[in-house]
């Protein structure tokens, strides 16, 4: 008796967690078996005043801002509140968006962002409002080594040497006037592991030193993984268009915090996307300025 009273009583306990508003669980349909989680705790933005979301990244990230901004659009009724404005360069982790003024990889980066979003005439940012919040997809390979500098889940070192890169990162965009920042490591890169997967040691270095500003995005390791390789393309590094769903709902209940709709993530991963063509369409979009 006392076996099956325990029994119930974490079925019970399970059923409610399940239920409870903003937890994240696995989607059983379209999505297979991925469970995408916000971070713990995490705060939602999504207050109905209109802000625009800065996205930094790298190729990981041509099509998933996107889906996310069609899961903003109808979180908010169907209108345009929350602005994403993707800056993402491909071949741009960490390391490239803290290069020094005058470097090829700060004028494809930084300079571009500034071109593009920033300032009184930004060429793509359109109606929108400044970014006040950046949401970054980032990596740490190149930062001081070729793979990364975290060589496992213990190497302290590697793990500060990373949070100082991601550091920079966030001041840089707090410089451009970004109010929050939320970072996001690599999705898992069968390859480069475990440097990729140790990413998170080094974000959770950085949280740690307790910037009020700087925040934990999704972990998209874990899922990606989990679909290895399922969810990436036929080279098994970059994302397909479960990849991209993926992020994009990882993103979206980082977000959203307890204010998730579930509702929303169902019909974006119902939708059909051709991510090559939308890759094609936003390299256009930045090389013709809109």
């Amino acid at each position: 008796m006392r076996f099956v009273r325990c029994s119930y009583f974490l079925v019970v306990l399970f059923t409610t967690i399940a239920l409870i508003p903003g937890c994240a669980t696995s989607r059983e349909s379209e999505s297979g078996s991925y469970a995408v989680t916000a971070p713990a705790g995490a705060v939602a933005v999504l207050d109905g005043r209109e802000k625009s979301i800065l996205v930094n990244g790298y190729s990981t990230s041509y099509a998933w801002p996107d889906m996310l901004q069609e899961m903003l659009d109808e979180h908010a009724g169907g209108q345009r509140v929350y602005h994403v404005l993707n800056s993402v360069i491909g071949g741009a982790p960490v390391e490239s968006w803290i290069a020094l003024p005058g470097t090829r990889d700060y004028t494809r980066t930084i300079s571009a962002m500034e071109r593009d979003f920033f300032g009184n005439s930004p060429l793509l940012r359109g109606e929108a409002p400044p970014p006040s919040i950046a949401i970054c997809q980032q990596s740490l390979q190149l930062t001081f080594d070729q793979r990364g500098p975290v060589k496992s889940q213990h190497d302290m070192v590697g793990a500060e040497l990373g949070a100082d890169a991601m550091e920079k990162l966030a001041l840089m965009l707090r410089e451009h006037g970004i109010d929050r920042v939320y970072i996001a490591t690599h999705i898992y890169k069968n390859p480069v592991e475990p440097e990729v997967g140790n990413e998170r040691v080094a974000l959770r270095r950085l949280l740690s030193r307790g910037h009020g500003w700087i925040y934990a995005g999704p972990d998209v390791w874990a899922p990606t993984k989990a679909g290895y390789p399922d969810v990436f393309e036929d080279d098994g590094l970059h994302p397909n268009e479960k990849g991209m769903k993926i992020m994009a709902e990882g993103w979206y209940r980082t977000l959203a915090g307890r204010n998730v709709q579930e509702n929303v993530i169902d019909r974006m991963w119902a939708r059909e996307y051709d991510v090559n063509t939308m890759m094609r369409e936003y390299l256009a979009w930045r090389r013709g300025g809109g």
